[in-house]
């Protein structure tokens, strides 16, 4: 049942690439019209933050405000419900809604987890249509399209180029009539609604009659009368645009309009792809005229990573075979073995099926691991099977039955001390229990199929298998049992002689103490500051993320020149597959975009896998570094692998947040914290979250002079945002589709200059005056975007690295800082990796430790006895010394992995002592002295002991090399279980025997009783 169930749940379970380890986390937006970054930043981002910090679980509450957006972010501790989240964000914005400005658009709130990273990223672009055209078709026929696909919760449309009419009056015009831009405004509003006048009844009919207000075609629009002998075609162009860009979309090479396809909360990501590619093919014969490209996806790295996870799991499974053919000589065994893993893996998978595990690199790492319990459980019965039907010639039923009933227990022990070091994972908290949760779960899972199956199916399948009599066979196998037996014996002699060595001279027992001492502390205390530590190792996804500032005074324009030869620059540094770059931000949409204003230019760039290529993608960063330096207008830029940080909310490897209420402290500290971070050794590149170089001007209306001329500073405000931003008038119909806006709007050549601007005519009751008459322009320097956490600004000096350990990184700014001084008013914290890491660590340690309590603890009852569970609980702390020299070899730092791999460790290792001493015991009660009873131990049981820690090695290996896309992540796990499993079982054969002598010694007629 459980292999069919198997096979369904295989086909069944979802895939990602990794579990979603960000907090729970809600966005809020809020749009003023023409309001500056400063006046949001006060009078919204403040008072909504202030109010957020009410709310239960709230960890932090930040925003990031630009002119006329801000968007706020509550992140919330682990465990909140992110539905109940959005809820509370929305109930907290409606108190408050009467403390915000009257002029901000209604709130738009969004929750932030792993749905609102697009699925896969669609250009739409055209050689015929312009990007208007093209944004038209995308918003209202494409969008609605894909919307109607299973499992697709929303499509963002990106990219600017929205579509309008623009109605731009000619301004020698208005001047040579006398009329305004506020007239042409007030003739359309008044031509802005279709009116309902009543109901015709007759005697078989009721029809509406109806005023239609709207204009619905240009012409119509043009003969709209301003005044009893002028319409607005005399005085105004009436055209098809769009209003001024504060976005720009680059599909590959080419501007284009970007759909951001977003999926539902339980829908598979590469079965909804596939949907989405499917029907994609259908739009692409529905428009011939438009192009379409796949510029970002989920779907090739996730299938490249579960791909090659299945080839390591396939090379793991052929090395751990070879190694327990070396170690037994039987073909028959190792046919046990094969029909074994198969069955426990169909039983695995079937119950992540029906746990609600889904496939990703670290429950996929989980059945790699699984592997070696497997054979653990598997290889132990097995062997103690083919002990007595071969070295204690018993039938072959009868060595079944008795030599599985013998090892019962200590494979019963072994899977629960395993599943106890395991246990504390599942409650650990925070980010450590949201990343090795679902490996924690799978390998249970395992662990409990694994055991199941190895009292059960191994003895039925010996019972069959080993009762093969071929010749053949049993000639070939007779030939390898007499080399390998050789073998074997050496290394039981080995062991049995150091240890006999120890036990009758104290002397050379006192020498291996030292060693083991000396081995200890130079493992510890002088290979772990060299190895380094880190939150999470980085990896080489293919996918480079480029970040880049331009002078926020240019125009887009310009931005758009740097994008065009940066992405030449990304072309000439590799085999590029897709390119997706967006300038800019537009309202409401946080899948795609900077973030952050015209200034502001994000760039994803998709390289071929690293198994195609010949350059790491560190290699290809550096390249792209030297090259995007050289791009003028570039105030500064960031080149990161995908993953470069853990979590999404940590802005680089090292971030250092700087806190006050004033910009002018913010950025004399900026300064010095970013010179030292420029001096940080293992940093690539250097970023702050602002310049405060944006120049703003500043109208200074004289009150006197405009009340004379019967004007308000509100009135001057109001005829120039016509002039310069546009206003709304009305609205243009469009079927079955979101109406246009009609948009009234002087030339640009009337609003393209300071000076342009001063000698502009406004309305007044003297008539018509120059601005210059009544106001002065000037201007000051802001901060390009404005950002706060905690209640008060911040500016955040953030940088990335390549594989440089964090603890290395941070002592060498450490070094660069020292001897600085940041303004008394400025509050420096670390916020980058290593704030994460501390908190991560202490919470793993203590799950260690509960590890090793729990195991004593399980192994009390089961051996009735305090003694030989302190015993076993010894050659756990043996592992440190193989661990520490593993990821030196590797070339790996300690982080979660690295520790989860020692909790691992610390359930597999105790295996071996509890074989030891189980034996032993029996020995013990059967009349045996200590010293006869371990030495004995040492005999029979060195063979599986090695035998089972060279396999579960060799099926370590894959994940400990990284065999995979994504796998680099969790490697040191590997790393840490193969260097502690091979030292910490050699070490515990020769100290744990020794041990149990001395502890052991006088028991001799109590056991036997």
């Amino acid at each position: 049942m459980f292999l069919f169930l198997g096979i369904f749940g295989y086909n069944s379970i979802n895939r990602k690439l990794f579990p979603n380890s960000n907090r729970p986390e809600v966005a809020v937006v809020i749009v003023e019209p023409g309001a500056s970054a400063k006046e949001i930043a006060s009078n919204v981002a403040v008072p909504v933050e202030r109010e957020l910090y009410t709310l239960d679980r709230i960890r932090r509450v930040y925003s990031t405000t630009i002119d006329e957006v801000t968007v706020i972010h509550a992140e919330f501790n682990y465990g909140k419900n992110i539905d109940a989240a959005t809820t509370e964000v929305t109930q907290a914005l409606s108190k408050i809604k009467n403390d915000l400005p009257p002029d901000i658009r209604e709130p738009q709130v969004y929750k932030i987890d792993d749905t609102l990273q697009p699925i896969v990223v669609i250009s739409v672009s055209s050689k015929k249509l312009p990007l208007t055209d093209v944004r038209e078709i995308a918003e209202n026929d494409i969008k609605d399209t894909l919307l109607k696909i299973d499992g697709i919760a929303n499509v963002d449309v990106f990219g600017g180029y929205r579509k309008e009419v623009i109605v731009t009056p000619d301004k020698k015009k208005l001047d040579k009539y006398g009329l305004s831009p506020s007239m042409v405004i007030a003739a359309l509003s008044k031509h802005d609604r279709d009116f309902a006048i009543g109901s015709i009844t007759g005697n078989y009919s009721k029809v509406l009659l109806k005023i239609k207000g709207k204009r619905d075609i240009l012409d119509k629009i043009k003969n709209i009368p301003v005044t009893r002998n002028i319409t607005i075609g005399d005085i105004a162009k009436v055209y098809f645009g769009h209003y001024e860009n504060s976005a720009l979309y680059y599909g590959d090479r080419e501007p284009a309009i970007a759909l951001a396809v977003q999926r539902e909360t339980n829908a598979d990501v590469i079965k909804t792809i596939d949907k989405v590619e499917k029907t994609l093919k259908v739009i692409k014969k529905k428009y011939p005229a438009l192009n379409f490209h796949i510029t970002d996806t989920q779907k090739d790295t996730i299938l490249q990573s579960t791909t090659n996870m299945f080839e390591s799991l396939r090379d793991a499974i052929v090395m751990s075979t070879i190694v327990v053919f070396f170690f037994l000589a039987s073909f028959r065994q190792v046919l046990v073995v094969l029909f074994t893993i198969p069955l426990v893996y169909a039983t695995t998978v079937a119950l992540m099926w029906l746990t609600g595990i889904e496939f990703n690199v670290v429950t996929l790492t989980a059945i790699i691991l699984a592997l070696g319990l497997l054979l653990d459980d598997a290889v132990v019965v097995m062997e103690n099977i083919e002990r007595h039907y071969r070295e204690l010639k018993k039938p072959i039923r009868k060595a079944v039955v008795e030599g599985t009933e013998e090892i019962m227990f200590s494979d019963l022990a072994g899977t629960i001390t395993t599943m106890a070091a395991l246990f504390p994972i599942m409650f650990v908290g925070d980010y450590p229990q949201t990343i090795f949760r679902p490996l924690a779960g799978t390998l249970l899972l395992a662990l409990a199929a694994s055991y199941a199956i190895s009292i059960t199916a191994v003895p039925l399948l010996s019972l069959r298998l080993l009762a093969i009599k071929n010749p053949l066979i049993l000639k070939a196998e007779e030939i390898f049992e007499s080399i390998i037996s050789r073998i074997n014996n050496i290394f039981r002699m080995f062991f049995h002689n150091l240890v006999k060595k120890g036990l009758e001279s104290k002397k050379v027992a006192a020498g291996y103490v030292l060693f083991l001492i000396f081995l200890f502390i130079m493992s510890v205390k002088g290979l772990m500051p060299i190895v380094g530590k880190e939150l999470m190792p980085p990896m080489d996804t293919g996918i480079v993320k480029i970040g880049i500032t331009v002078d926020p005074n240019l125009k887009i324009k310009d931005s758009e020149d740097v994008l065009k030869k940066t992405i030449k620059a990304i072309y000439s540094s590799g085999k590029v597959l897709r390119v997706s770059s967006s300038i800019g931000s537009e309202p409401g949409i946080l899948s795609i975009g900077s973030g952050g204003g015209i200034d502001s230019i994000s760039i994803t760039a998709t390289y071929v896998n690293r198994f195609e290529r010949k350059k790491s993608i560190w290699q290809i960063e550096d390249e792209l570094r030297k090259k995007i330096a050289e791009i003028p207008n570039i105030e500064q830029f960031t080149v990161s692998d995908y993953g470069a940080t853990a979590l999404s909310s940590i802005k680089g490897n090292i971030d250092v947040t700087l806190y006050s209420s004033n910009f002018d402290s913010l950025e004399k500290a900026g300064k010095i914290i970013e010179q030292a971070v420029y001096n940080t050794k293992g940093i690539t590149c250097v970023a702050k979250t602002w310049n405060k170089n944006k120049k703003v001007y500043v109208l200074n209306v004289d009150e006197k002079k405009a009340a004379a001329y019967g004007l308000t500073p509100e009135d001057i405000a109001m005829q120039l945002t016509t002039v310069l931003r546009g206003i709304k008038a009305a609205s243009f119909p469009v079927v079955n589709a979101k109406d246009f806006t009609i948009r009234v709007w002087l030339e640009k050549t009337d609003r393209d200059s300071v000076k342009t601007l001063e000698t502009t005519l406004i309305n007044s009751k003297a008539g018509k005056i120059p601005l210059s008459t009544v106001a002065r322009i000037s201007y000051v320097y802001e901060p390009n975007v404005i950002t706060r956490e905690g209640l008060q600004y911040t500016l955040d000096v953030y940088g990335f690295r390549k594989k440089a350990a964090i603890t290395h990184i941070m002592a060498s700014f450490e070094k660069a800082f020292k001897g600085k001084k940041l303004p008394p008013d400025v509050k420096m914290e670390q916020t980058g990796d290593i704030k994460q890491f501390t908190d991560s660590a202490k919470r793993m340690l203590k799950a260690i430790g509960f590890a090793v309590l729990l195991i004593f603890f399980v192994l009390v009852p089961m051996f009735n006895s305090v003694k030989a569970p302190l015993l076993i609980i010894v050659s756990i702390p043996l592992t440190l010394i193989g661990a520490a020299w593993s990821l030196l070899i590797f070339d790996y730092h300690i982080s979660m992995p690295a520790m989860m791999g020692f909790v691992l460790l610390s359930g597999i290792i105790v295996n071996n002592a509890i074989l030891l001493i189980d034996f032993a015991l029996n020995g013990i009660k059967n009349g045996m002295n200590p010293e006869e009873a371990i030495l004995e131990s040492i005999k029979i049981r060195t063979r599986p002991v090695l035998m089972t820690a060279f396999a579960t090695t060799a099926g370590m290996l894959p994940v400990a090399m990284g065999n995979a896309i994504g796998l680099e992540r969790l490697a040191p796990l590997g790393a840490v279980a193969i260097g502690g499993l091979i030292v910490g079982t050699f070490l515990t054969l020769v100290f744990i025997p020794l041990l149990f002598v001395y502890t052991y010694g006088n028991t001799k007629k109590e056991l036997s009783e």
